[in-house]
């Protein structure tokens, strides 16, 4: 065999694999989460504190937005099976409306022990390990 034949053999496979990098045929994901954004309508089935806006992004990987505080981390999706972790929060207190610092800890605390989820009549429903729930319809 010549060097140029071997060249090729080399090199015919790595090229391949860039190729298929780009066109995107190198492992698939499967996040429908992926680039949605919404809005809190019910944590374990009450209604939010009035006058109050919970959100949520996922993107790469990623989950953020805003309760009382700003808030993120990173999640993981397996088919039905959602894992939340590495979750952090700034910490400025928010006195009004009432109940407010209450229902962020409770939305913080089910958030990360989400163990699924699912995507129905344009809503996201997030399961907690005890079976709580969090409802959200899409952001505005």
């Amino acid at each position: 065999m010549n060097a140029k034949h071997v060249t090729t053999l080399v090199l015919a496979p790595a090229i391949l694999l860039l190729l298929a990098g780009c066109a995107g045929l190198g492992g698939t994901t499967s996040d429908p989460l992926d680039g949605t954004s919404w809005r809190l309508v019910t944590l374990g089935g009450a209604a939010l504190v009035p006058g109050t806006e919970i959100t949520a992004t996922f993107e790469d990987g990623e989950v953020g937005g805003k309760a009382c505080n700003t808030y993120g981390g990173e999640y993981q999706v397996s088919g039905d099976k959602l894992t939340i972790t590495r979750v952090f929060w700034t910490e400025m207190a928010c006195l009004d409306p009432q109940g407010i610092m209450e229902q962020e800890t409770a939305y913080l605390k089910l958030l990360t022990t989400a163990q699924s989820f699912k995507l129905t009549a344009g809503r996201l429903l997030i399961v907690g390990a005890g079976g709580e729930e969090l409802t959200f319809a899409p952001a505005q």
